[in-house]
């Protein structure tokens, strides 16, 4: 090879790194029993571009994925024609010294395969100025890797610009690790997590979870083992007993098989050819597949995490994972943002003319650790309306369920166990806001003072107390999603439903999550349940009900002139107005506005 080839490949591979991997690298193929080129099959190339285009990315993988393999060969041919002027400080974090050795050498292993004449050395020279336990550094190129077990202390003195965090959902204390490893990058920085499931741990899942719903910047790369030429040799789709797709090899990186008219081909279709077959039912099996249940003992969990890369938890959910997934099939939807709340608020459905609302409200403690939310719910069908959520002050919160509580003539549930919601109720009064479920303070156990305070309707106060209820509330909750009673359109309520699990006996979300939105919606399904359906148990008294519930007349906000407060979400809140005096007190309780008394 002349100067003028090696120039005209050293220049492509500058800014093509999937092909300085296929040029210049090999790896062990166990079926051959020796090292061949590296050609890339369409995942791997996926997950490349992923990382030259983002600078966040996570990578699920089923076990033997080949991912750090790859991750390890990107690394090798960036630093290799790498720019000395702005090299590359890679750190690998591992939750065992010896995962993190292991990464590092694989990485070491690629750049022994680049010819000297790349790194400009003289025939048996060495490219390396530093080769170290953990630590490697180039001379020409100026880059360096380090490879360490985590620990917040171990980043210190080192400011890396690609972090890679090996197996990070099994990383203890991965949340608090990789908030010292962000705080230690440099500008303009890389992040890569990589890792099989390992239920809902507080780092990966909580990272994965937040990508997919739009709550960080991290993008999404997913490897099934079907999409591994390794692995997927005599796939078959299956779906219940008897039905059996098979499918064609044709070529190392390419299958075709045909479904319902249409033909696919993984090599130019494969995303949406496997998103089409999964979300009509079907499973894939192979021979290898069916071989790695076998060493697994056919450990459903084992299996859903490790080859078929499930978030599966450890067993103690209140919700079973199938109906959650259910929900997440066929109801989860994306909403409408609420354009003056961003995405605080999520709007599926405006108030249509005839319908009936229930929201419910969970007030934040005040402290920041959780958010205040909102749930609405058609009150036919119980289907999830609009959402909220968002850590607001309990006075600037009351604004919110006055806007959209009018909005929609919502039945508004208010929690008040533990104080915080007394000051969105008082707040709520004051602005006389109609709409508010009263509660029984004897069977509440509400505080004398608070039910000295506030405005009565009869015997009962406003807001509603958890009390000894929660178990009931969280079995009705239970129930409807389980049997598809209440339909839920949210990816935030279903995120939370996944780490809702049992604690010492007591329903709670895991460390590290929040059951806000959960608590908001059980306050509906619980109301819905008993005040309305023992209501409905008296027939005469249920069709009265019925005939006089002030149901939703217009989609036209409720306005007024003056305000007393400006939420900073928005500038047409509509909030109480002293001048419009007060509505009267009513016996009717708890019901007045059933009975369409204002």
């Amino acid at each position: 090879m002349d100067r003028a080839e090696k120039l005209k490949i050293f220049a492509r591979c500058l800014g093509d790194p999937i092909y300085a991997i296929e040029t210049f690298l090999k790896t062990y193929d166990l079926t051959q029993e020796g090292y061949v080129p590296f050609k890339l099959f369409h995942k791997q190339k996926e997950i490349i571009k992923s990382y030259e285009k983002y600078d966040r990315n996570i990578v699920t993988k089923p076990r033997q994925a080949g991912v750090s393999t790859t991750t390890a060969a990107y690394i090798a041919v960036k630093i290799a024609f790498g720019d000395p002027n702005n090299p590359w400080k890679v750190l690998i974090l591992a939750n065992k010294q010896t995962l993190a050795q292991e990464f590092l050498k694989k990485i070491k292993d690629f750049l022994d395969q680049i010819p000297e004449w790349v790194w400009g050395v003289e025939e048996g020279g060495t490219y390396l100025s530093i080769e170290a336990k953990g630590h490697i550094k180039t001379k020409d190129t100026q880059c360096e890797v380090k490879a360490l077990a985590t620990s917040k202390d171990a980043l210190r003195g080192y400011t890396p610009t690609f972090l890679i965090m090996d197996e990070a959902a099994f990383i203890d204390n991965g949340s608090e690790v990789f908030g010292a490893a962000l705080t230690s990058l440099g500008t303009g920085g890389k992040v890569t997590l990589i890792s099989t499931p390992n239920g809902m741990d507080p780092l990966y899942y909580r990272t994965y979870d937040g990508a997919r719903t739009g709550k960080n910047n991290f993008k999404i790369v997913e490897m099934r083992w079907h999409q591994d030429v390794r692995y997927n040799r005599g796939l078959r789709w299956l779906r219940g007993e008897s039905e059996i797709i098979e499918c064609e090899t044709i070529g190392r990186d390419k299958l075709r098989w045909e479904y319902s008219g249409t033909t696919y081909e993984t090599s130019t279709l494969e995303i949406e050819s496997y998103e089409v077959m999964v979300e009509d039912g079907w499973k894939a099996s192979s021979p290898w597949y069916e071989d790695m249940c076998r060493d697994m003992n056919g450990d459903k969990k084992q299996i859903a995490q490790e080859l078929d890369v499930s978030f599966v938890s450890s067993g103690g959910n209140v919700i079973d994972e199938e109906y959650i997934e259910y929900h997440e099939k066929n109801n989860v939807m994306d909403p409408t943002y609420g354009s003056e709340l961003e995405q605080a608020m999520w709007i599926w459905k405006p108030p249509e003319e005839g319908h009936k609302y229930i929201m419910g409200v969970d007030v934040s403690r005040g402290d920041g650790a959780d958010s205040s939310t909102i749930v609405i719910l058609d009150f036919e069908g119980l289907e999830e309306v609009a959402e909220f959520q968002y850590k607001l002050p309990p006075d600037s919160l009351a604004e919110i369920v006055y806007k959209y509580g009018n909005l929609y003539q919502a039945y508004t549930i208010v929690d008040i166990t533990g104080g915080m919601g007394v000051a969105t109720v008082m707040k709520l009064l004051e602005m006389e806001y109609k709409y508010l479920h009263y509660d029984d303070p004897k069977s509440r156990k509400l505080s004398e003072k608070y039910a000295k305070t506030v405005y009565k309707q009869g015997d009962k106060v406003p807001g509603f107390n958890v009390g000894n209820t929660r178990l009931q509330m969280i079995s009705e909750l239970e129930e409807h999603i389980r049997e598809n009673k209440t339909i839920i359109r949210s990816t935030r309520l279903t995120s939370e439903l996944k780490t809702f699990i049992y604690k010492n006996g007591r329903p709670d979300h895991m460390e590290g999550y929040h059951d806000d939105l959960i608590m908001s919606l059980a306050m509906c399904i619980f109301v819905v349940q008993t005040s309305f359906k023992r209501l409905e148990r008296i027939e005469k008294q249920t069709k009265a009900m019925l005939d006089s519930w002030a149901t939703v007349s217009t989609v036209k906000e409720e306005t007024t002139p003056k305000q007393t407060h400006i939420n900073p979400f928005y500038s047409n809140t509509p909030t109480y107005n002293p001048k419009q005096g007060s509505e009267g007190n009513h016996d009717s309780g708890e019901y007045n506005w059933l009975f369409g008394i204002k």
